[in-house]
């Protein structure tokens, strides 16, 4: 796992202008996860992708971008994630019925054992704090069974150079209100 933080809130000016850039936080997820999970609900935060950002200001936006590789049991290479800021779901869909609530999925396009689906999620948050909060992502494997789901891994993960290791990253900027 690599963090990497380009803040320096000490040196930020009051009267910033709109829109500026004030930090960034970034964290690279280069082992595996796997975690088993239930119809229509999610694993808890993927160990080693979350980041945790101090605003400097009530009215900043964090702009939240992941881009997360893995598959799920049944050879099938898709997830749903949803975002997590502390314990709460952001960036989700409306709830409706017994559907599941994500922040985006993947396509399946070809099922092998040996796939992966890279998905990606880029939401502006609003958290109106200036307390330390940590962004994370949670996975669903959008199945009506009991699935895993495995992070930079395939589901058949034999020693073979057919089988794939990847990275998953999660970056944080913030941006003045």
């Amino acid at each position: 796992m690599t963090v990497t933080s380009m803040a320096n809130t000490s040196s930020i000016k009051s009267g910033v202008v709109a829109g500026k850039i004030l930090q960034v936080v970034s964290t690279t997820k280069t082992d595996t996860f796997s975690a088993a999970v239930a119809s229509g609900a999610f694993t808890s935060n993927v160990t080693g992708l979350e980041a945790a950002i101090t605003p400097v200001s009530t009215s900043s936006k964090i702009r939240v971008e992941v881009s997360i590789s893995g598959a799920r049991s049944g050879n099938v290479p898709i997830l749903a994630p949803r975002l997590m800021r502390d314990s709460t779901a952001i960036g989700v869909g409306a709830s409706a019925s017994s559907r599941t609530p994500a922040s985006s999925t993947t396509i399946v396009v070809h099922v092998s054992a040996n796939n992966m689906a890279t998905v990606g999620v880029d939401f502006l948050d609003s958290p109106s704090t200036t307390s330390e909060i940590t962004y994370g992502v949670q996975l669903s494997g959008v199945s009506s069974v009991s699935e895993t789901v495995y992070v930079n891994r395939s589901a058949t993960d034999t020693d073979s150079v057919i089988y794939m290791r990847t990275v998953s990253t999660i970056t944080l900027t913030e941006v003045a209100g």
